[in-house]
This record gives C-alpha cells, sequence and structure tokens, in this order.
C-alpha cells in the first residue's frame, strides 16, 4: 500500500514549524546545529594552501588517483602505495631520455630544497627544487626525467642559462658544497598549471611570474603591477581558480594578489570564504597543521612475506599498520602514519569550523484534525556524517497546548527513538506516542565538533493505515497488542507499496504534465516519448522538457485541426514561444472582374513575368526567361501560388541553428504533405529598449535637400522636390493597400 496521506511537510519553503530553535539554526536551508567561532586558517600561509582552498604546495594528485608528498626534512619525493598505506620515496633510477643524467643528484634522491611539486595536465610531475634553482620534470609511472627548466637569470626582459660556480672555503680553498649564483639568478618558488597546457613559475629574486610551454621554452613574464604601480613582492605560491584566475601568495603579506588570466592585476584578498565558490574542493584532505587524511579504510592490515631456515617462503605474515576499521588514514607532512592510542584508536580530521555539542529543535504542533489520530510516522530528510547523532522525541495530546505548557512536560512523556542506521537520505520511524490529535516534535542534535547533522525536510504522516483493518477483529481487541501488530504490519506494507507503487500511481504517467521525462542529454527511459507515441507525435530528445510537455498536451486537440493554418501556427508557437505569421500565397494572386474592379494596386493583370517561360518574339530576352517544359502556361498563375505559404517568425539574437533545425521538424511535422513552406526569419532591426525614448530630441533619418542645378548632385541627402510640395495627405487619410490616386 502507499504511503499514508495526508502529510504534513516542514522544510525551507514550506517553514520549518519551529516554536523554539536551541542552539539550532536554519540559514543555510537545513536544521543545524549552530556554529562555533575558531581559529581561521590564514590565506597567505607559507604552505601554499590558500586557506584550504587547494592543496598545500607539498602535496599534488595526478589524475589517476596517485599522490605525491615533498617530504622536506628528508629532501625527497614520496608517492602513496594503496597496498602498504604508507608513502614510499620515490625509486633512484631518474635519467633524463637519451642516458643523460638530470642537473644534480635524481630525483629519487635527496632535493637541494624542494618546494613546491604539481602534476601537469598531461601526467608529468614537475617539482621545483630552490637550492639548485630549476624545475625538474619526470614522467611517471617510471619517472623517467623529461628535462630541466633552468637555471636562469633575468636579464635584458628576458630567462638567460646560467651556471653555478662552487662555493670555495676561503681558508682552505676547498669545496664547501654550497653553489654561488650569478648575479640575476632567479629563485623558484611556486608552480601552477593552466588549462592550456602552459606552467606558471614564479621567481622570487625578480618578483615576477614566468609562463613555460610545455616543451620548456619560455613564453612570457609579467609582474602583476596594481594600481599604485607596485610589482609582485617576492611571489612564491601560486595556484588557479576555475576562470584561470591566477592567486599569490608574497612573501611577508596577509593578504594574497589576484590576476587575470592575461596577468594583470584584478585585487588582494584576505580571506578565502568571499571567493571560495571560485575554485573546486581539493582532492585530498589537509588540514591546517599540514596532517593528511585519507578515507574509506577497512581492513588495516598488511602482509609481509618471509623465508624459514630452508629458504622457503612461510605464510603471509599480517602485519597491522594502523587500527583496522578506522574510517580514515592520517599521516603527517613527511608522510609517516599517524597511529591512534589505546583510547581513541580511530582519528578524525580537526576542522577548523566548529559547532555547538548539543542543540534542540521543538515544533509547533501538527495537527491532524482527527480526535484520537494514530500518528503514523516521521520521515526526515537528512545527513549524519561521522561525529554527529539525532535523536527524535514525539509527544502527542488531545487537547491543545501552549508551548510554555509543552516545556513543562516531563521527559518520561516523550517517546525517544534515535537515528542509528542511515543507509541513504532518508530515514523514517514509526509514531509510538499514544492516539492524540496534536503531536509535538523534539529533535535533539548531537555533534562531537567537526560535524553537525543536517536535516532538510520533516514529515508527519498520519492517520496509520495498515493491512490489519482486513484481519479479523480478535486482533484488535487489546490496544497494546493492536499497536504493535500495526508497527509489525507495516514493514511489510511499506515493501509492497515499493513495489506497487507505480502501479498506483499509473495515472500520474497518462499527464504530459507530470508523466517522467529525461532531461535534455540524459539518456534512460523517457515516459513522455512513450505518451508521445501513443498519439502519433516524435519528439526529439534535445527539445527542452518543458517544449516536449506542452507539444504532448497540445497535440490531441490539434490533431482535429491538422493540415490548417491554425494548427500551423499553434505548433510553432509552442516550440519557440512566439505567434507566428503565415502569408498563403494564394492571397497574392489579384484578379480583375468585369464590373467590380479598376486598375489601381487593387488588381493587376499578371502577364509572362509569372513564371517567366520563353516566348519567342514576346519573352525571350537573355537572362530573363527559363525553359519550363510542363504545365498549362494558361494556368501559370493559380500554380504559382497554390500550395504554398510563407511563415514570418519573429525570433531573436539568441535563436542559433539548432533551434532554427528544431522548428523546421515541428514544421515538417504540422504542415500538410501538399504545402510547400517557406520559412523567414524576422530579427529585430530596430529595438526600444529602456534607454530609448522617442521625444523632442529623437531625430529618425535626416532631411534631403532640394536638387538645384549648378549647385548639388543627386544623392542621399537630395530629393527632387518643390519647397512646397502639391501633394499632401488630409487628416485620418493614409497610404496603404485600400488608397487609389485618381
Amino acid at each position: 500500500m502507499a504511503r499514508p496521506t495526508p502529510s504534513i511537510l516542514a522544510d525551507r519553503r514550506a517553514g520549518w514549524r519551529a516554536a523554539r530553535l536551541d542552539r539550532v539554526t536554519a540559514a543555510a536551508g537545513s536544521l543545524r546545529l549552530a556554529t562555533l567561532p575558531g581559529p581561521s586558517r590564514p590565506i597567505a600561509a607559507a604552505a601554499g594552501d590558500f586557506g584550504g582552498l587547494v592543496l598545500p604546495q607539498s602535496v599534488t594528485v595526478a589524475a589517476d588517483g596517485t599522490i605525491y608528498l615533498l617530504d622536506g626534512r628528508e629532501r625527497r619525493v614520496k608517492r602513496y602505495d594503496p597496498c602498504r598505506e604508507r608513502f614510499e620515496p620515490l625509486p633512484c633510477r631518474l635519467a633524463a631520455r637519451g642516458g643523460t643524467a638530470l642537473g644534480g643528484p635524481p630525483l629519487g634522491g635527496p632535493l637541494g630544497e624542494g618546494v613546491a611539486l604539481a602534476v601537469a595536465p598531461w601526467g608529468d610531475l614537475a617539482v621545483v627544487d630552490a637550492a639548485r634553482r630549476h624545475v625538474s620534470l619526470v614522467i611517471p609511472p617510471d619517472f623517467v626525467g623529461r628535462g630541466l627548466w633552468g637555471p636562469f637569470a633575468w636579464s635584458a626582459g628576458r630567462l638567460v642559462p646560467v651556471h653555478p660556480k662552487a662555493a670555495l672555503d676561503p681558508a682552505t680553498l676547498l669545496p664547501t658544497g654550497e653553489l654561488e649564483w650569478p648575479a640575476g639568478a632567479w629563485l623558484p618558488a611556486g608552480i601552477a598549471f593552466t588549462a592550456q597546457g602552459t606552467a606558471l613559475v614564479s621567481d622570487r629574486v625578480h618578483g615576477r611570474i614566468h609562463e613555460f610551454g610545455r616543451r620548456g621554452g619560455h613564453r612570457r613574464s609579467f609582474a602583476g603591477i596594481d594600481p599604485d604601480g607596485m610589482p609582485l613582492d617576492q611571489p612564491t605560491a601560486l595556484a588557479l581558480d576555475r576562470d584561470g584566475r591566477l592567486y599569490v601568495v608574497e612573501a611577508g603579506s596577509n593578504t594574497v594578489a589576484v590576476l587575470d588570466p592575461d596577468g594583470a592585476f584584478l585585487e588582494r584578498i584576505a580571506a578565502a570564504a568571499p571567493v571560495s565558490d571560485r575554485f573546486a574542493p581539493p582532492a585530498l584532505s589537509v588540514d591546517a597543521e599540514g596532517t593528511i587524511w585519507l578515507g574509506d579504510r577497512v581492513a588495516g592490515l598488511t602482509s609481509r612475506l618471509c623465508r624459514g631456515p630452508d629458504g622457503r617462503c612461510l605464510p603471509p605474515e599480517p602485519v597491522p599498520l594502523v587500527p583496522a576499521n578506522c574510517p580514515v588514514l592520517a599521516f603527517d607532512p613527511a608522510g609517516n602514519a599517524i597511529l591512534g592510542d589505546p583510547v581513541g584508536r580511530c582519528l578524525r580530521i580537526a576542522e577548523t569550523q566548529r559547532f555547538e555539542a548539543l542543540g534542540v529543535y521543538w515544533s509547533e504542533p501538527f495537527d491532524s484534525g482527527l480526535p484520537g489520530c494514530v500518528f503514523d510516522r516521521v520521515i526526515l530528510d537528512l545527513n549524519l556524517p561521522a561525529g554527529s547523532r539525532l535523536v527524535v522525541e514525539t509527544m502527542t495530546s488531545p487537547v491543545s497546548l501552549d508551548f510554555a505548557e509543552v516545556l513543562a512536560i516531563a521527559d518520561d512523556q516523550w517517546t525517544a527513538t534515535p537515528v542509528t542506521v542511515l543507509d541513504g537520505p532518508h530515514w523514517d520511524c514509526a509514531v509510538r506516542s499514544r492516539p492524540g490529535r496534536w503531536l509535538w516534535l523534539r529533535l535533539t542534535l548531537i555533534s562531537e565538533g567537526p560535524a553537525t547533522p543536517e536535516i532538510d525536510a520533516i514529515e508527519v504522516s498520519y492517520p496509520r493505515l495498515t493491512s490489519r483493518r482486513y484481519l479479523p477483529a480478535v486482533f484488535s481487541e487489546e490496544p497494546a497488542s493492536a499497536d504493535f501488530l500495526d508497527r509489525f504490519l507495516e514493514i511489510f506494507d511499506h515493501a509492497r507499496a515499493d513495489r506497487l507503487g507505480p502501479s498506483q500511481h499509473f495515472a500520474a504517467y497518462l499527464d504530459p504534465w507530470a508523466t517522467p521525462a529525461a532531461a535534455v542529454g540524459e539518456p534512460g527511459g523517457d515516459f513522455l516519448d512513450w505518451l508521445a507515441g501513443w498519439i502519433g507525435l516524435s519528439l526529439d530528445r534535445n527539445w527542452p522538457v518543458r517544449r516536449r510537455r506542452a507539444l504532448v498536451a497540445a497535440a490531441p486537440g490539434l490533431f482535429r485541426w491538422r493540415g490548417t493554418v491554425r494548427a500551423l501556427k499553434r505548433f510553432v508557437a509552442l516550440a519557440i514561444e512566439r505567434e507566428p505569421a503565415v502569408l498563403e500565397h494564394y492571397r497574392l494572386r489579384r484578379w480583375l472582374w468585369l464590373d467590380g474592379g479598376r486598375l489601381d494596386d487593387s488588381g493587376g493583370l499578371w502577364g509572362p513575368e509569372i513564371v517567366r517561360r520563353l516566348q519567342l518574339d514576346g519573352y525571350s530576352e537573355i537572362g530573363r526567361f527559363q525553359l519550363v517544359d510542363g504545365g498549362d502556361p494558361t494556368t501559370d498563375p493559380f500554380g504559382v501560388f497554390a500550395h504554398r505559404c510563407t511563415l514570418f517568425i519573429p525570433v531573436g539574437d539568441s535563436f542559433t541553428d539548432a533551434d532554427q533545425a528544431d522548428l523546421e521538424a515541428v514544421i515538417a511535422f504540422a504542415a500538410p504533405a501538399h504545402v510547400e513552406v517557406e520559412t523567414r526569419l524576422i530579427r529585430p532591426g530596430f529595438a526600444i529598449d529602456c534607454d530609448t525614448v522617442l521625444g523632442i530630441n529623437t531625430v529618425i533619418g535626416r532631411t534631403a535637400a532640394p536638387a538645384r542645378i549648378d549647385q548639388a548632385r543627386l544623392g542621399t541627402e537630395i530629393r527632387l522636390a518643390a519647397d512646397n510640395p502639391g501633394f499632401r495627405l488630409k487628416q485620418g487619410l493614409r497610404l496603404g493597400i485600400d488608397t487609389a490616386f485618381d
């Protein structure tokens, strides 16, 4: 059986029916715990995470999900091994193509001073080494070196290659292991890849951003000069938003400079919240302390293979690296797993936003209007993340109570049901309070700090109608047993309703405005197409759903007028939501009746120009005639103007070629097969909008001066007329098809 009706709904549209919200807010469109003030992550932090909008410079995720980590203490690049659940250093067998070793130690070995890494759109891993002042690129998964960008020096407006010298101890003249760089050498400090595949590298020494192509060629440099004429000051970390805007962290500054895709300065921002909607969510969770958090863990075990004294392999030995059955796994900035202690074995990510520990929603009374009503169910649309809980309590009364009286009722009068298992966005429970006309809800939201329950809708259904009413009356004699039997049978009633629901709502499938319809471009079943097929109407899935519904709804009535001007105009109006004009060509024939017409614009004699047949000594001028070998010349006026019409369709600038193709498909369906329809799109040539006023300061056209011999020549500004024209229209007359000149 279907869900009992009627029901009472409370949500952001219908109103939350709240008598009191105690440490609970509905400002975000859902009921949730109020937030507590907490420290915000600075947007200009040295880690380069821009206040949590992107991943730090030391962490990046490839398109295949591989996680790379730059370990600053060990000066190594590490890769996350999902099988062993730990970060492992990259292999040390890195060499450039052709066997030439990359400058300095291989990437799998110690770096000079790694400061940033990023994955290119084509898959290469780029690492910025500040000590050796270059950007190295390697190709996963073998990590063969592709090449180096740098070291460079900024000279005369361009980057030129430079080479360092080994620093010597002044006393011993022995190498100290340090490098001495020539004047003007750059200092790369951050990297970001654009959607076009170019790389942007920040130069901390010269305060510039350098752009490189995929092959490493230098394309341009820009300084992001602000309105005060100041360039970027020691730029370090870089980030790009969805629209290609570049965000730059400057050393020692609390703000972030924002540049447009061309490198021009836009603004400075001091907080991440105002621009959070510009960025996609990071692919990985990294908190303010630099801890990396991974989710969806279950086993928490790995296996270690060993050999016995005889050299044979022993059975795999399970090695617990982290606690089992924990929802997340955490790593410190060096890639070491963070293990739980005996008290808190499972870790939870610490967010900067925290919530109240407990809050209560008190509802207004839900009035069933039925004395002794047995309320059926409380249905919630909610999200219950880990670390949060929700308790639903109900209380009924045969009489109406004000809120002060409800507050005074003892807790033992409320029936509590904790939300334990949530398999989807919906959760429901049976109302176990005694019968009564009015029902009150008390929802207790509980949080451990980083998460809060979120309730999107509350629905209370009544009365309770189950299949018990079809059983013998003996099953309903004892109230307590009857109530239990109701709630027991309701489990099977709802399971049966899920199966039989479509058949019980079959009438909705026959309504073109209610039947399920797939959106544009979505595959799968579409009952609107099925319904249209019943009446012989073929729909295009590329049409908007509203247009398809309107055509199906209007089709049965229009089929009675199919083949007429009325139906053609209506079908086109439904397709483009504008009323077209139809000109039937037979109306262009002008007949001259004896004793009923005169030679003026209301009558005309046709001639050979109608078809332009070749006629010797009559219509034979080259370029004007055409060869027509069929038909009777005496019936040309009938054949030319019969079974033809022109549709004048007003369209706007947004009317595209795809819209025109859809329109032609509708016209082909609605027009009779023997009628040739010509389509004319009428686009606005002169538009008056809110900024245009016709008044004393408006002039349409220009005044033409009379033509005078030896003083002017004929052109757009000259008219052949006297100063005082002899022909004038009297007041009330107009020139048109009903005007005749004697």
